[in-house]
């Protein structure tokens, strides 16, 4: 029998579960048991819900190379959008997914730990050109304070906002502008005064 039917069946679980688990259909899940490969980027999640040596996903020629358990991280993606404009309510923050990666793949991006990395989507167009609606941005939420110039998301009122930050280093005053052109900046007579949610560490463009 197919390892990973076997582990399904033993996990109690259909294809179709299975596949919601992995963000894929019942068709791929029923390919992978026919013998299919499973794409490199889905092994480490099905290794886990299955509990199988990742290993035992991968083709001969990259077993050598397989991260092992304690190189894989999981950044927690939010049904949280932070709007590129005049603002966003948000009503819930719950976790929907999770995004896999190695460690080393990570630290290529950023040095931030992982469970303080959160990634949400944006919308609006008061960022563009440096992010435009439906971008997958990724933040910091251990950053609390702007530190230093560059993107934030804040929270003003009830509204999540990305929003460049610029800090006068003689007086300490902060400017929260927008990288369009078309949206008036305000200031803050101290960087300490803009509610910080956490820092834009890396975003992604939405693919056309």
């Amino acid at each position: 029998m197919n390892l990973i039917k076997q582990k399904r069946e033993e996990k109690k679980l259909s294809q179709s579960e299975l596949g919601r688990l992995l963000g894929l259909s019942q068709q791929h899940v029923q390919r992978f048991e026919n013998g299919y490969p499973v794409p490199i980027k889905h092994a480490p999640k099905l290794a886990e819900i299955l509990d199988i040596d990742i290993k035992e996903l991968l083709p001969n020629a990259l077993k050598d190379y397989a991260p092992t358990e304690k190189e894989v991280v999981k950044i927690d993606i939010l049904n949280v959008r932070a709007c590129c404009g005049n603002g966003f309510e948000n009503i819930t923050e719950n976790v929907i997914g999770q995004h896999m990666m190695t460690l080393p793949a990570l630290r290529e991006l950023t040095t931030s730990l992982p469970e303080n990395i959160k990634i949400i989507k944006a919308i609006g167009e008061s960022m563009i050109p440096t992010i435009y609606p439906n971008d997958v941005v990724w933040i910091d939420i251990s950053v609390k304070t702007p530190t230093s110039d560059g993107l934030y998301v804040l929270c003003v009122g009830t509204d999540l906002m990305i929003k460049r930050i610029q800090i006068n280093p003689f007086d300490s005053s902060a400017t929260v502008k927008s990288d369009n052109p078309q949206y008036t900046p305000f200031t803050r007579p101290h960087f300490q005064d803009v509610n910080v949610i956490g820092r834009v560490i890396y975003h992604m463009k939405r693919m056309s």
